[in-house]
């Protein structure tokens, strides 16, 4: 048996070593923040005794000790562990979790101040453990002592590992104990949980729209006056990031919207003949006299020339083929590549000299277009075809694929063939004309079907139906060689000769440009009978809205070289146009004409402007005043000299209220109603100046907008005018209210469009976006003109060059995107670069990022920008990209971060398109919140810990000082009681009929004291004072107290006294509350008959009404010295009478209720007190035998003495 113990001994030893062991791989493996290598040795110092418990983990520091010896040292604070471990076994501190923690604590302080020396001697402190470490790193930051820095690591991984090693040691004793596996595996889910806790801690981009590139279009040329410094460009392309590369015989540039960057850094690079972007994102360069170069995220990886194997250094064309090789055109000959294994030479085709153009199908098809105008198919290295255009002075320039197959070749006339390839030979389809066009240099195709055309005499494009549409590029017509399609949409050109064209959708369409019309002066556009009309300083011209051509008729032809001011089309769709010589004119639906002048109505011939009033009259003025035109006659007039003054009325407003607002040119504003002048404004009402530009009614509150030659104003509902002093412009024309909340106001620096609240808010400046030349509006807008708006928001504008025209509700330009990057960044000013698509890493030593980002932008908005750095600011910061510049941060905690960066709305409300770039503040450990939060909260346990054990004691001191006071109370409660007790049997020991009657009114008091409500604590003490009820008769005299007749007036007045004399006698009774009054008062009558005092109703405490009627029930229902008991019917007869007189009414209805309920019966109650009676018979007879026996007994014992003495004498 011995032995087989052993063996188990040994065998559960071994395991609890390997469990340390375990435990200690699992803690390092994982970093977590706690040792874990003690759960065997407390485990043993439980189960087997101390001794044992230190030989485990002893033995776990001897096997850490092979890899490092220091560990051997430690084995003492293990041995510690385990022998503290065993005493507070023994002590039964594991059998209560307050036990238990206890024991961790004092395990965790003597294993601190065992290893902080050793710390300190073998590792300058540290503790061994990342965590603990972090610790002591953090805390020496911060100038503390190094010996307190090394024991506060020291304890933030020992108290941590301590209390789950302890815990995990009370969880199987409990689970021993219960010895149940479900309970057993119930106790596993608290280690599990802790142990969570513990573990807590390159293709090229081509847009697919096709811009309608006639109307809404922006030109802007790039040439050595606006950033491109060497003004000519042959070739352009852009890769996926956005940026557009442009070579030219000075070298590379980069542009990305904003800024043309010459790449100087590439040496290999000093002109560039083509440029190549294939899919794996390598941009192929070709140079005149060094190769080509081969760049990767802007760095040269590769530099290919003749001492490489190539044919010659100048390059002229590259494309890659569809079977993976590239093809590359020199000077000499044809080069083909491969990239399998690195770069090489598979193959030379001579007899390709002097390529000039390149392309490939998906089929691996090359056609190549050499200096002399021959055009080459190869298929896998090898001439498949050979072919020349066939026509005199005529030959192949360019070539193209498009998505089926077909080979489109430009010539170097204006004629374009195309051709499918069938078994590596050419067949031709046919042929394009295009127009105009000479020297096709180079064919672009998008995706959409269309493919541009570039010449050397300008550009066009061919639609789906291979229909050709010539571009009008202006004077950008020379030397055009190539063309790309940016991200957002736009068209980029480069010349040789001119530099690069950039041709930018708009929301603005000019109309006349569409039409063909010369640039003339607009002063007046409206639109009627499916045209647009439109008055000039030379006439009035006419376009067509479906075909947007310009026609003539009559109008047109009678009006030619006359000043139109003004055209309106009123609501019966008649056409009136006001002129400068020919008075005012209206043209009915049918076309016939109307004439009114100085002629035929007195009526002036200078006409300026007209309006429709609401009941269909117009009204116009005119050099002589106001003229009303109804049923094709003027029906009324006022001239200047009637009372508006001798200004000129400039325009003309009516408002819903029927008034109408007359706008002069220098005497304010004239209000007329039913053709009475009856109002005038002035400076003096609130004007800013009193030239009147336009009046325009405010939809919203009836109020109106004033534009006056130096301002913009308001008049409210109340006619209050004021100037909108917040409003940035001042030299404004027009306003038009949008319906969508916003404004759209005109002046002589474009368009602001304004919130119409903020605009009237005085709080703050109204935020708005201006519509000027950059956004497609480059031209000037007339002043004093009358434009047009159509029910779905086209708002056509009079400009000094035509017409132009903008929705109102869509006047922002809709991309697809922007890119956005992080062109580089540095560190503590020093210049940092950025792999794509990488987190950038920033060493923790470093003090300020500058991070300058890069918005790739060819649109000629200037979008909203936001930024902000997740993880440090929470408040992104707002500007126009065109004031983007570099992003400083200063001081950044360690951490990983990420750079939001946005493109919103013109509004700032909505996220057009986010980049986000990820940024890592490089950090030893406790820097990461991760750690702060370890620290804090293990600082938080250790305080909680600490103050529950002190409160714990605390409150266990002061639980042991209730529990004395408790059983101190509880003895004087027994003590109290049992005096009562004795002193009622005390009382009615006096008195043999009386017997048990203290004790039987005391139960009646509780019966009636639980009717009222009484609590529990209310009825013992009722109980308590019914029994003293009697205590003055101790007082008085036996012989009066037991008299059987009856009693004089002397001795009844002495029996009268015992209420008063029990009063005495508990006067400093404290034990029970009330106790004088049961004993004063139960005498008392309620008609106030009663003594001792002659109380009466409820002036008599309810103690002693209480008493007194269960005193006088009990009284007749017992027998008397001087009676016998009475008869139940006249005893509850007798409370019945007595009501109200002697007893309380209410008391005596609770009696009654109480004896219908048989809580107190009758027939047990004389039961009761017959039985009661016979016992004390009983009893007093066995007292008197007793008491003869012992009186024998005594005599006998003296009689046997006196023998024994005479026995003793003889």
């Amino acid at each position: 048996m011995e032995t087989r113990k052993s063996y188990k001994i040994i065998i559960f030893t071994v395991l609890m070593i390997l469990i340390n062991c375990f435990g200690r791989a699992i803690a390092k493996a994982f970093s977590l923040p706690v040792w874990l290598d003690s759960i065997g040795t407390v485990v043993t110092a439980y189960v087997c005794d101390p001794f044992c418990g230190a030989v485990v983990g002893l033995a776990g520091n001897l096997i850490y000790g092979f890899k490092d010896p220091h560990a051997i040292i430690y084995g003492l604070t293990s041995i510690a562990i385990g022998i503290l471990v065993g005493h507070a076994a023994r002590k039964g501190l594991f059998n209560s979790i307050f036990g238990t923690l206890s024991a961790s604590v004092a395990v965790t302080l003597i294993s601190v101040i065992i290893s902080t020396p050793l710390n300190i001697f073998l590792y300058d402190g540290m503790v061994g453990n990342i965590w603990g470490d972090g610790v002591v790193s953090y805390l020496r930051e911060t100038d503390i002592h190094p010996v307190v820095c090394s024991a506060v690591g020291q304890f933030y991984v020992d108290f941590l590992d301590k209390v789950i090693t302890l815990l995990i040691l009370y969880i199987l004793i409990r689970a021993e104990r219960f010895r149940r596996k479900k309970l057993a595996a119930m106790a596993i889910i608290p280690i599990i949980i802790l142990s969570g806790f513990v573990m807590l801690t390159g293709t090229t981009v081509r847009a697919d729209d096709e811009i309608d590139i006639n109307i809404n279009n922006i030109q802007t040329i790039y040439s050595s006056d606006n950033g491109l410094p060497c003004g000519e460009a042959n070739d352009i392309v852009q890769t996926t990031d956005g940026i557009l590369w442009v070579g030219t015989y000075a070298g590379l540039y980069r542009y990305n919207g904003s800024e043309f960057k010459w790449m100087n850094e590439f040496d290999s690079i000093r002109n560039v003949n083509c440029i190549y972007y294939d899919e794996e994102g390598r941009l192929w360069v070709g140079t005149n006299d060094n190769g080509f170069s081969i760049v990767i995220n802007e760095k040269i990886t590769n530099v290919v020339d003749e001492k490489r194997g190539l044919s010659s250094n100048s390059v002229r064309c590259i494309t890659r083929c569809s079977d993976g090789n590239y093809y590359i055109g020199t000077s000499s000959s044809l080069m083909v590549m491969t990239l399998d294994g690195g770069l090489d030479f598979v193959a030379e085709i001579p007899e390709v000299e002097a390529a000039h153009d390149i392309a490939s199908d998906d089929k691996g098809n090359v056609a190549v277009v050499t200096n002399e105008g021959k055009l080459f198919i190869i298929n896998k290295g090898t001439i498949t075809s050979s072919i020349e255009t066939g026509v005199d002075q005529e030959v192949f320039q360019s070539v193209s694929f498009d998505d089926r197959g077909v080979l489109y070749a430009g010539t170097s006339s204006n004629n374009i063939y195309y051709y499918n390839i069938v078994d590596g030979e050419p067949v031709k389809e046919n042929f394009i004309i295009c127009g105009t066009l000479k020297t096709i240099n180079d064919l672009y195709f998008t995706s959409d079907g269309l493919m541009y055309i570039c010449s050397d005499s300008g550009v066009g494009y061919l639609d789906k139906f291979k229909r050709f549409h010539y571009i009008n590029t202006g004077t950008f017509d020379n030397s055009i060689d190539s063309m790309t399609i940016d991200y957002q949409g736009n068209l980029w050109f480069a010349s040789s000769r001119l530099g690069l064209l950039k041709v930018t959708r708009s929301p603005f369409s000019d109309i006349y440009r569409a039409a063909g019309l010369e640039k003339t002066v607009v002063n007046s556009v409206t639109l009627w009978q499916d045209s647009i009309y439109v008055g000039t300083d030379g006439g009035l011209d006419i376009i067509d809205i479906k075909t947007e051509k310009p026609f003539e008729d009559n109008l047109t032809r009678k009006l030619q070289g006359v000043r139109v001011r003004c055209v309106l089309t009123d609501s019966k769709d008649n056409l009136w146009i006001c002129t400068y010589g020919k008075g005012l004119l209206k043209v009915d639906q049918r076309r016939r004409i109307t004439a009114f002048d100085s002629r035929e109505t007195h009526f002036g011939d200078r006409v300026r402007a007209a309006i429709e009033l609401s009941d269909g009259t117009i009204l116009a003025t005119c050099d002589k005043g106001l003229g009303f035109f109804k049923n094709d006659e003027m029906v009324d007039s006022i001239a200047y000299e009637d009372g508006i003054g001798k200004a000129m009325i400039l325009n003309l407003t009516e408002m819903s209220d029927g008034r109408i607002f007359c706008g002069s040119d220098g005497e304010g504003i004239y209000v007329i109603k039913d053709g009475l002048v009856m109002d005038h404004y002035t400076v003096a009402n609130g004007l800013s100046a009193e030239v009147i530009l336009r009046i325009v009614e405010d939809p919203e509150e009836k109020g109106a907008f004033i534009v006056t030659s130096n301002g913009l104003c308001y008049m409210d509902k109340n006619d209050n005018i004021r100037l909108l002093e917040d409003f940035p412009y001042f030299n404004n024309y027009d306003v038009w209210p949008c319906g969508n909340g916003e404004l759209f106001v005109l002046g002589s620096s474009g368009i602001f469009v304004v919130d119409r609240d903020e605009i009237l808010s005085s709080d703050e400046k109204p935020d708005y976006e201006l519509l000027d030349s950059r956004r497609g509006l480059n031209t000037a807008l007339t002043a004093n003109s009358w434009d047009y708006m159509d029910d779905e928001g086209n708002l056509y504008l009079s400009c000094d060059t035509g017409v132009f025209r903008v929705n109102v509700n869509n006047y922002g330009v809709t991309r697809r995107s922007y890119r956005m990057m992080i062109s580089s960044v540095n560190l503590d000013n020093e210049p940092h670069e950025i792999e794509r698509g990488e987190p950038f890493y920033i060493s923790r030593d470093i003090s300020k990022v500058e991070i300058v980002p890069e918005v790739v932008n060819y649109t000629v908005d200037d979008p909203n920008v936001e930024y902000y750095l997740e993880g440090f600011e929470s408040t992104p910061t707002y500007l126009p990209q065109s004031e983007l510049s570099s992003i400083v941060y200063t001081n950044l905690p360690a951490g990983d971060y990420k750079l939001h960066l946005c493109i919103l709305d013109s509004k700032n409300e909505k996220v057009i398109e986010e980049s986000v770039f990820e940024l890592v503040k490089e950090s030893e450990l406790h820097d990461t919140k991760g750690f702060h939060i370890y620290m804090l909260l293990i600082a938080m346990f250790a305080v909680a810990w600490f103050t529950w054990f002190i409160a714990r004691t605390q409150i266990q001191r002061t639980l042991n000082f209730q529990r004395k006071q408790l059983e101190f109370t509880q003895n004087q409660v027994r003590m109290g009681n049992e005096t009562i007790l004795a002193i009622a049997k005390t009382v009615e020991s006096k008195d043999e009929y009386t017997s048990q009657h203290s004790q039987r009114v005391s139960e009646y008091s509780v019966l009636i004291g639980r009717e009222l409500g009484f609590t529990e604590e209310e009825c013992e003490n009722i109980k308590k004072v019914a029994l003293l009820h009697d205590i003055g008769k101790i007082g008085i005299p036996d012989s009066v107290l037991n008299k059987p007749g009856k009693l004089t007036d002397e001795e009844y007045a002495i029996m009268k006294s015992h209420p008063s004399r029990g009063a005495k006698i508990l006067k400093d009774f404290t034990v029970v509350d009330h106790a004088i009054e049961g004993a004063l008062y139960h005498h008392e009558k309620y008609d106030g008959t009663g003594y001792p005092q002659g109380l009466k109703g409820e002036e008599i405490p309810l103690y002693g009404r209480i008493i007194g009627v269960a005193d006088a029930f009990d009284a007749m229902t017992e027998n008397r010295v001087y009676r016998k008991k009475l008869d139940f019917d006249y005893v509850m007869n007798e409370l019945k009478r007595c009501s109200g007189t002697q007893f309380d009414p209410h008391l005596v209805d609770i009696m009654f209720k109480l004896v219908e309920e048989k809580k107190i019966d009758f027939d047990k109650l004389y039961a009761t007190k017959k039985d009661a009676a016979e016992q004390k018979k009983k009893e007093e007879a066995e007292a008197a035998d007793k008491t003869a026996e012992e009186k024998q007994d005594k005599a006998a014992e003296e009689k046997q003495n006196k023998k024994d003495g005479e026995g003793d004498d003889k």
